[in-house]
């Protein structure tokens, strides 16, 4: 392992975990003078990094299977950081080899050994580079890359399309290669695992930081309610999201609330006498969302004549949204047909 300063809150973790489960245990000195731990007979070789990216695993691997081998008493091998994501996780222990993060997460199997734990909340704060993936304007490179069918992009068309820097593209693509979620070469680029992306972007998704809503109350039906805001709003200004778009793509629960971003608040006459409403706190079946950036109106989809965010934001935007929408939201991520990836 690195200099004791730097491991000591990974063994105390293991420390903890090792006294709870019972098993035989003792710590002996290495040849660095610092703590291994003996578990049943077999020796623990821990290697650790605050950071393990899906890109830095083969390396560690490789690594710890030549610490393995040189040892001359039985000996497992186990990958720590102070944060080890579930996909990591699992291609570690199909090489044989454990895992451990500092919230406690494990998985540690040898012999009659069996030591599992998962779901303990990540105290310790994503990284910011993962961070810096989905900030505003990063996510519109997301949607991009993530808009079907799955192609590659060069950096040029990203910062063309997405009308942002080169800059943001180029970071972009540099945590994406880390993460091993996307491929491609010094110009181009080709998302691999959109799924994983999209889990990924909706554990650091802040619908209420990211968006102010305007509610009303209005006494049409909801399929008038989209013709009137479709007729009223220029292409590329409105699309709509949740509910509503979910319901043109893959319907599975039925709420009469219907849910548009809109670049700006229209007028208060439209609101009174085209569509008929009032504003209102809450309970209403009109919900107008405007977006901190405007990344999100610039790839779209149409269906039944209906501008609507693409499949990713569509599922994005559903998470927690209650009224059913958790079951709305797998339901379209099982559909083979979501995201148009399979094209």
């Amino acid at each position: 392992m690195k200099n004791l300063q730097t491991v000591e809150p990974i063994q105390e973790t293991l420390r903890l975990l090792l006294k709870e489960t019972g098993v035989s245990w003792k710590e002996v000195p290495n040849e660095l003078g610092q703590g291994d731990f003996v578990v049943e007979g077999t020796r623990i070789l821990v290697t650790y990094q605050p950071l393990v990216r899906p890109a830095d695993i083969p390396g560690l691997i490789y690594q710890l299977k030549g610490r393995i081998s040189q040892e001359s008493h039985p000996a497992y091998g186990v990958i720590a950081a102070d944060f080890i994501s579930d996909a990591s996780r699992d291609r570690i222990r199909d090489e044989g080899l454990g895992t451990l993060d500092r919230s406690g997460n494990c998985s540690i199997r040898f012999d009659r050994v069996l030591i599992e734990v998962r779901g303990n909340p990540n105290q310790f704060r994503t990284p910011k580079e993962n961070k810096a993936l989905f900030a505003p304007k990063a996510q519109r490179v997301l949607r991009a890359l993530l808009s079907p069918p799955l192609r590659s992009w060069t950096g040029t068309e990203l910062a063309s399309v997405c009308t942002i820097s080169p800059a943001w593209v180029s970071a972009v693509r540099k945590t994406l290669f880390a993460q091993e979620w996307a491929k491609g070469d010094r110009k181009s680029i080709r998302v691999r695992d959109p799924r994983q992306i999209l889990k990924a972007w909706a554990a650091e998704d802040r619908w209420k930081q990211r968006t102010r809503i305007q509610e009303y109350a209005s006494i049409l039906p909801k399929d008038e309610l989209c013709r009137e805001l479709v007729r009223e709003y220029a292409k590329g200004t409105i699309a709509f999201t949740r509910w509503t778009a979910a319901a043109r793509r893959r319907p599975v629960t039925e709420i009469d609330l219907v849910t548009a971003y809109v670049l700006e608040t229209p007028s208060a006459q439209f609101i009174n006498n085209t569509l008929m409403a009032r504003e209102v706190e809450r309970n209403g079946n009109l919900q107008l969302v405007l977006p901190t950036d405007p990344g999100v109106f610039l790839v779209l989809q149409e269906v039944d004549g209906l501008p609507l965010v693409c499949d990713a934001q569509i599922w994005l935007d559903l998470q927690g949204a209650g009224n059913r929408a958790e079951e709305q939201a797998q339901a379209l991520w099982d559909w083979e047909e979501f995201g148009g990836w399979n094209q």
